[in-house]
C-alpha cells in the first residue's frame, strides 16, 4: 500500500478576511506597478525597451481595462509554502 494523504482544512472568517485585505491591496499594488513600468519602458528613446513595455501591456491587459468593461473575474492566489515562506514549519 503506497503513501496516503491526509489533508486537514480549517476555516475561520477573521483570516478570511485578513487574507482577503491584503489580496486586494495585492492586486491594487501590482497594478498600479504594472501601469508605471509600461509607461517607464515606453518613454525610453530605445526600441527594444518600448517592445518589452509593450509586453508588459499585452500580459497585464485584463488587469489594466478591467476598468473599462464590466468583468466578473476571480482571482486565484497561491501562498508560498516553501523554506522562508509564511507557512514553513
Amino acid at each position: 500500500m503506497g503513501r496516503q494523504c491526509i489533508i486537514i482544512a480549517t476555516y475561520s472568517d477573521v483570516i478570511c478576511v485578513k487574507i482577503m485585505a491584503t489580496l486586494k491591496k495585492t492586486v491594487n499594488e501590482t497594478y498600479y506597478w504594472s501601469l508605471d513600468r509600461i509607461y517607464e519602458l515606453c518613454s525610453r528613446d530605445d526600441f527594444e525597451e518600448v517592445v518589452n513595455g509593450d509586453a508588459l501591456r499585452q500580459e497585464f491587459d485584463e488587469w489594466i481595462n478591467a476598468n473599462n468593461r464590466d468583468l466578473n473575474e476571480e482571482i486565484i492566489s497561491l501562498a508560498y509554502i516553501g523554506e522562508g515562506g509564511e507557512y514553513d514549519i
